[in-house]
């Protein structure tokens, strides 16, 4: 199956993959390295392409931009990364008004699998906890689905 290229950031937290999408300027790079703090891993920056395989979709970085994240008013800079992940979380970065205040479970799907989504308010201060309860959250789904 061919490889889908979006404009977004990945970050592998814990061997999840989490897909940060969004309008430029709403703070995906930011809400990575933010994750990069607690713990995760660059996976790719600006543009991530996912690929299906075995009923399996893994986010990857273009070879050009691979290891690169722009950090707002600093520049492009050099982090570890992790070659590949398999998609757990898809988090679209939107406007607050955008957003419900106990959502539903959301999904999106790419390649015809489906994979748990959540809108989160740019520049929400605890961004990056609220993923990591989401991503726990999924697992839990998962393990009593």
């Amino acid at each position: 199956m061919s490889s889908l290229t979006l404009h977004g950031t990945t970050v592998a937290l814990h061997g999840n993959g989490i897909l940060i999408l969004g309008k430029p300027g709403m703070g995906k790079s930011s809400l990575a390295l933010e994750l990069i703090d607690r713990g995760a891993c660059l996976v790719a920056d600006d543009q991530t392409c996912l690929n299906l395989e075995k009923d399996v979709i893994y986010a990857y970085c273009p070879l050009s931009l691979k290891g690169l994240i722009e950090v707002y008013g600093v520049g492009l800079c050099s982090f570890p990364s992790q070659d590949r992940v398999p998609l757990s979380l898809v988090i679209e970065i939107c406007d607050l008004q955008e957003m419900s205040r106990l959502p539903d479970p959301t999904f999106v799907r790419y390649h015809g699998i489906k994979v748990p989504a959540l809108k989160m308010a740019k520049h929400d201060p605890l961004a990056s906890l609220k993923v990591e309860i989401k991503l726990n959250l999924t697992e839990v789904r998962k393990d009593y689905a």
